[in-house]
């Protein structure tokens, strides 16, 4: 049986973000075709363990061991920082690296605070790891053809691997975040709701997001039984919070804080769809720019799943699949009036059986098992890609230390992966 180690750049625990619920959904679902998996985290594989669904095989993540550790192991797939230290350590076993969660175009958006330190240290991350992957996974068709120039530029895409490969389906398959068939039992997740509220999901305040258009359209409306509730982010303590911190500080002014506006704690893994069944409506904004072009949401996939109507920003992948179906509304960038409109229509009425029809015929598009099938193919025949060797540009040399004014704990995040690319 083919054993493959799955290495992803965040912990798995039971509060946990994107990368690590795709991770713990990989774990559980890849041996129903007969893989053999191994889960490797930079956590405390307790935490890991805890995790529903996880398998036995939990290992701790060792720098500068993991030809040791993963002697046993038929393949790789990795993600983010510690990606680099797979392709630099088992560079004779096939790697996949997963491209689905685009961070350096999201880490972009601290360079005005941050400085160009992070962005050097994320650039060397992704040519090192482009030039030494062996298939890469990413989310759509736009981030495919993103990542190809990328590949072509670094030499992946050259002579020898177009014979072999004309598609390049074998280099970068879109692999997106899927959603499950049958979802579990609804558990109510938040508190039992006032008379007449209506609940509004905005989610983690990320800094590529733009919550202003809601929160000027909830102000304007003046509707008190309408609750937005935003959620904490699970990892505060290396991820800038200026969106989050500006909110907070906007809503204490109008009283909205804790009350209007609802924050509330990251969602164990395991009760995520329980929260999107207990909210009327989930409206994710962002502001048009590159990351919004190249990124799946998440958030909305799942939304669609449990049939909750959505609002989102035109521009980037959702924006088009609403336009095929009405699963939700779409408005233009910084349109709070566009918006309040969408509210109303969304809140005043409940969601029409189309709508929710809708969301989940959107949903069954990306089932698990149909959106894996491109890794599974990987999984059970890997192979490196000779080509690399012949045709890819050395790796770029370390990045300098970042800038002195990076937060202490980021600068401490940076150093400790940065040490080792």
């Amino acid at each position: 049986m083919t054993r493959i180690a799955l290495v992803p750049g965040e912990s798995l625990r039971p509060r946990m973000a994107g990368i690590g619920i795709r991770y713990a959904e990989f774990a559980r679902r890849l041996p129903r075709p007969g893989l053999e998996v191994v889960v490797v985290t930079n956590g405390d594989p307790a935490d890991a363990r805890a995790v529903p669904g996880m398998p036995d095989d939990v290992r701790p993540f060792a720098r500068g061991e993991l030809r040791r550790l993963l002697a046993d192991c038929d393949a790789v797939v990795t993600q983010g920082q510690l990606a680099n230290h797979v392709v630099l350590e088992m560079a004779d076993v096939p790697v996949a690296v997963d491209l689905y969660d685009p961070w350096l175009l999201e880490n972009l958006h601290y360079a005005p605070h941050l400085g160009v330190g992070l962005y050097r240290n994320d650039r060397a991350s992704w040519i090192r790891q482009l030039s030494r992957g062996d298939f890469f996974l990413c989310s759509s068709a736009e981030q495919r053809h993103y990542y190809l120039g990328f590949l072509t530029a670094l030499g992946r895409v050259n002579p020898r691997r177009l014979a072999v490969d004309p598609t390049l389906e074998r280099l970068i398959a879109a692999v997106p975040f899927g959603v499950s068939q049958e979802l579990p039992p609804h558990r109510p997740y938040l508190p039992a709701r006032a008379p007449g509220e209506r609940r509004i999901l905005f989610g983690g305040l990320y800094d590529w997001y733009d919550p202003w258009p809601l929160l000027r359209a909830v102000e304007r409306l003046d509707r008190p039984a309408w609750t937005v509730i935003v959620v904490r982010n699970p990892n505060a303590a290396t991820t800038p919070q200026l969106t989050w911190n500006a909110v907070e500080a906007w809503c204490r002014e109008r009283g909205f804080w804790e009350g209007r506006v609802q924050p509330i704690d990251w969602v164990p893994e395991d009760r995520r769809y329980d929260l999107l069944r207990d909210v009327d409506l989930l409206v994710a904004l962002h502001r048009p720019g590159l990351e919004t072009s190249l990124s799946l949401r998440t958030r909305f996939l799942e939304a669609f799943a449990v049939g909750c109507p959505v609002i989102a920003t035109e521009g980037g992948v959702i924006s088009g699949l609403l336009r095929e179906q009405p699963a939700g509304w779409v408005v233009a960038p910084d349109d709070a009036e566009g918006v309040a409109r969408a509210l109303v229509e969304a809140l005043d009425h409940e969601p029409s059986a189309e709508r929710r029809h809708a969301a989940r015929a959107l949903a069954a598009r990306f089932e698990w098992e149909r959106v894996l099938e491109p890794l599974v193919a990987f999984c059970r025949a890997p192979a490196v890609d000779e080509t690399k060797d012949e045709f890819a540009d050395p790796p770029a040399a370390p990045p300098p230390p970042p800038p002195a004014r990076t937060p202490p704990r980021l600068s401490r995040w940076l150093a400790r992966w940065t040490a080792g690319t």
